[in-house]
């Protein structure tokens, strides 16, 4: 396949997994799996992209090599597919009561 070809099917992807991705419940949502990094997607964005992976992968077309993190867990928030950030305790990082010094 054409290099023209390969990034028309990839941008037409990504259009599908940055629109909103509307949900009911936790199970409507998942991890992406192409194209690049993981994001949270509808269970139905997920069934129309998949024609289009397979069709990039058919057609030898060349992933760019794209450094990903460890996704959190994907899940409806809202009506919305989010991912589940991982916060920290309140209170971290603040210095423990029995070091602090009043001068």
């Amino acid at each position: 396949m054409e290099p023209k070809e390969c990034d028309k099917l990839r941008g037409d992807a990504f259009e599908m997994v940055n629109k909103a991705q509307h949900c009911n419940t936790d199970a409507d949502c998942r991890q992406s799996e192409w194209p690049g990094c993981a994001k949270p997607i509808s269970n139905a964005t997920f069934d129309k992209i998949k024609p289009v992976a397979e069709s990039y992968k058919t057609g030898k077309c060349e992933e760019p090599k794209v450094d990903c993190k460890s996704p959190p867990q994907a899940y409806c928030k809202q009506g919305l597919c989010v991912h589940r950030e991982l916060g920290v305790p309140e209170g971290a990082g603040n210095t423990p009561s029995d070091q602090i010094q009043i001068q």
